[in-house]
């Protein structure tokens, strides 16, 4: 029964190839639906409904896996689901393995190429039973730079927050050392807080103090001269 809410329609479509049709027959499970094309491929087709695509290829899965039970083989083979209302659409973090962006016709994976602009390309590789191919799979990929938000504090794309510390010399000629800290806090005040409760600017205030009194020394030479 449909849900008030699954009110998108979406259309399946199968490939199936002269063989595997017949063992449908044999296993007594029929696709009234099913039409001989000129290539010998039997292509049927059935409406799915859903609130998204996500929701309807989701649907769709598991009505393949019911219905057929493995004897068409994995449903990546031979299942496409179209893309009515440009759902599927590339961006920065466009997710090749999202169950929105599976199943794809050839119609949509032609579109999201072009607007990909080198980034993306059909996947054409095996996959597995467990793992399926996805439709799409990515050339490069893109690596996710840390945002700094404040002076030594920095944001990865995630939420995370760290601490750019200084770490002391191993020797008057060694240059000075710095690491990424974890923090636990999870906005900009705290996090400075917890630099300063945690010490993690020590370090770097020394280094400061050496410096001024450095300018300070070279300020009074100067005036002496």
């Amino acid at each position: 029964m449909m849900k008030v809410n699954d009110f998108q329609k979406y259309e399946i479509t199968l490939l199936i190839s002269y063989e595997d049709y017949f063992s449908l027959i044999y296993d007594t499970k029929y696709l009234l639906e099913a039409r001989l094309s000129p290539d010998r491929i039997f292509v049927a087709k059935k409406a799915m409904y859903g609130n998204s695509r996500k929701k309807a290829v989701q649907k769709a899965v598991q009505w393949f896996w019911k219905d057929f039970k493995g004897v068409l083989g994995p449903a990546n083979k031979i299942m496409t689901i179209n893309d009515p209302f440009n759902e599927v659409v590339y961006h920065e973090d466009f997710a090749c393995n999202d169950l929105n962006n599976k199943y794809l016709d050839d119609q949509t994976i032609v579109r999201v190429i072009e607007q990909a602009d080198g980034d993306l390309a059909r996947d054409d590789s095996e996959g597995s039973a467990n793992h399926p191919s996805n439709s799409l799979k990515r050339l490069k990929r893109r690596r996710k730079e840390n945002k700094e938000i404040a002076p030594r504090l920095f944001q990865s794309p995630n939420g995370l927050l760290f601490y750019k510390a200084t770490e002391p010399k191993a020797g008057k000629l060694a240059r000075s050392k710095t690491r990424l800290v974890k923090l636990s806090s999870k906005n900009l005040d705290k996090a400075m807080r917890e630099v300063s409760r945690r010490g993690l600017n020590k370090f770097e205030s020394f280094g400061k103090k050496k410096q001024d009194k450095q300018t300070e020394s070279s300020g009074l030479s100067q005036q002496a001269a």
